[in-house]
């Protein structure tokens, strides 16, 4: 017990754990703000790794790596106003909007592949997988300033405080003037951003892209978000829970790797605190509300961000 104690806490199983925990943010990250509005975005996986297959497709074509990127960053900011028209402007259940979308999503990136697979990518790019700053891996680097930009964003902005204000009171917002579809438009934008940033360095990382190599993050850039105590009926949470959930998400993979532990229970592990943590959530939220005699928290966005 106590080697495998060290082993895990060792200096560069710590580093491997944060490595593989910042492309799992990276994807996390924009779906925080779409989820602060009390909707949800299932396609992440699939346009990211669409996005992936996009940039290593015009890096073998030898265009420069600045187009190849910026194109996939492009992909991702088109699905993310996709969405946001869907769930804003038409009004449709998110999770039946951004299901439909991750199928068309999915099905683009077999199209763009052709059913095969790509390697051997620049050196120049795949640093952006696998490159270190002294002992610091690049992706950990590039995740901690998304994260900082984005938790000013949520947190210092007027658009993050309308985020808020859209999952706890939809109505409200509405009629208080609040411009709903504009933002809920701008949540699904970033959220295909950093998605599309998400397979751009698991592409790096890889060294390689095909359609199907998100499918493992499917479930766990939801969890990565609801484990770190972000709500899905929206307007409570922010950046660092998502931080945490995506670090504490790969402990538990990485420690269960460490024990020889099979992949299938380690879906398990994560089906199971997905339904805890909404459950818990529920549960809070329907004792807040018996004792405030309200169908919200009565509380203002401040009280439930993380300032």
């Amino acid at each position: 017990m106590t080697s495998l104690i060290m082993e895990i806490v060792s200096l560069e199983n710590m580093i491997t754990v944060l490595r593989q925990a910042s492309i799992l943010l990276m994807l996390s990250l924009g779906l925080t703000g779409v989820v602060l509005t009390g909707n949800i975005d299932l396609s992440v996986g699939s346009f990211a790794a669409l996005c992936g297959c996009i940039s290593a497709q015009l890096l073998v074509l030898e265009y420069p790596a600045g187009l190849a990127v910026g194109a996939a960053l492009l992909t991702g900011a088109v699905f993310g106003i996709v969405n946001g028209l869907l769930v804003g402007a038409l009004k449709l259940p998110s999770f039946i909007a951004t299901y439909g979308t991750n199928m068309v999503a999915s099905g683009m990136a077999t199209i763009v592949m052709n059913g095969g697979v790509i390697y051997g990518l620049p050196p120049y790019f795949t640093r952006l997988g696998i490159g270190r700053i002294g002992i610091v891996p690049v992706p950990v680097i590039l995740a901690a300033i998304a994260s900082g930009i984005f938790y000013w964003i949520f947190q210092k902005t007027v658009f993050g405080r309308e985020l808020y204000l859209i999952g706890m009171n939809p109505v409200a917002a509405r009629y208080s003037g609040l411009k709903t579809v504009r933002t809920i438009i701008a949540a699904y934008i970033l959220c295909g951003l950093t998605g599309a940033m998400g397979g751009i360095m698991m592409t790096a990382r890889l060294n390689a892209a095909d359609a199907g190599m998100t499918e493992a993050y499917g479930l766990r850039i939801v969890a990565a978000v609801v484990v770190g105590g972000n709500s899905l009926l929206g307007g409570e949470g922010g950046v660092l829970r998502t931080v945490a959930g995506a670090i504490i998400l790969t402990l538990i993979s990485n420690i269960m790797n460490i024990m020889g532990v099979q992949s299938e229970w380690q879906n398990l592990a994560v089906g199971v605190m997905i339904l805890a943590m909404v459950g818990l959530d529920v549960l809070v939220r329907s004792r807040r509300t018996s004792r405030t005699g309200t169908g919200r928290s009565g509380r203002g966005p401040k009280s439930v961000s993380e300032s």
